[in-house]
């Protein structure tokens, strides 16, 4: 099997370092965002599944912003007492959603490469001057977890290693932004990302939508050829199982719930002459 380290390599990259032990191994990364885990309408026994999955891959799991709802601080005008579930129906609000938060995942410490922060993170550090994200890292990281923690937007790079030959997979990564039209549910928002970052893999949430749009890409190599390399435009469902309240005011029904799946692997390269070119990765996207 396959084994990985990550490390953050600066403010909006962090490196995913894959070795493969044989050509026949397969890899795969954990794609998720917008888990809302302590909402009262997060499916947890759907997360737990997908979480269990990961653990028996031994994938690293990456959840890009929206891990917590949040939304019940004092301060918060969204706030809802209807919508807090009651073991967090105390007076250390924050405190008790980050404890139990770890206590819910030390199962799977070792499988957390990085998570990041959302909106709604986001918003709990202007009001209240904490961040929840590096609290919950904190926490698991004594449980000996690899976690790393990254900005509203980033990359990480996929570094695969086989017999000495490296392979290296940029996946670009934002949060998201918007509210998703009924008719394009988020799909116009790849254009505006394939021109400002460039990517192999390009993964955001936010809206509630799981969609892919898959795309090839051609450039000249050094010596005259063409490479083809597939581009993949992700966009992760949420874990929140919304029928009612704003959700529902605003005229939005029932969303797809989930992840993604990327899974490598290896496919080795020859040159005209037919001597060993090393190895490249057939990168597929696989829906959780």
């Amino acid at each position: 099997m396959a084994t990985w380290t990550i490390a953050r390599r600066g403010p909006h990259v962090s490196r995913l370092t894959v070795e493969f032990a044989d050509a026949r191994d397969v890899f795969y990364v954990l794609l998720t965002s917008d888990w809302h885990w302590d909402s009262v309408d997060c499916d947890r026994a759907l997360l737990r599944r997908d979480l269990d999955e990961a653990k028996k891959r031994g994938a690293p799991v990456l959840c890009f912003g929206d891990l917590y709802d949040c939304m019940q601080g004092r301060y918060d005008p969204r706030s809802s007492k209807g919508e807090l579930r009651p073991e967090l129906l105390c007076g250390n609000y924050f405190d008790a959603v980050t404890e139990q938060a770890d206590e819910f995942l030390a199962p799977y410490a070792g499988q957390l490469a990085l998570t990041s922060p959302g909106n709604h993170e986001v918003e709990v550090k202007k009001r209240h001057e904490i961040s929840l994200v590096d609290r919950l890292a904190a926490l698991l990281r004594r449980r000996g977890s690899p976690v790393v923690v990254g900005e509203y937007w980033g990359y990480v790079q996929i570094l695969c290693k086989l017999r000495r030959h490296d392979y290296l997979t940029d996946l670009h990564y934002h949060h998201g932004y918007g509210g998703g039209g009924e008719v394009t549910r988020g799909l116009i928002d790849n254009s505006r990302t394939r021109g400002q970052y460039d990517a192999d893999v390009y993964v955001t949430g936010h809206i509630h939508r799981r969609n892919a749009d898959e795309n090839v890409v051609t450039r000249a190599t050094r010596v005259g050829g063409l490479e083809r390399r597939r581009q993949w435009f992700l966009r992760c469902g949420s874990y929140k199982a919304e029928y009612a309240g704003w959700h529902a005011e605003k005229g939005r029904a029932a969303r797809p719930l989930g992840g993604w799946w990327l899974e490598f692997r290896p496919v080795h390269q020859r040159k005209a002459s037919g001597a060993s070119h090393g190895y490249a990765y057939d990168v597929r996207a696989l829906a959780t």
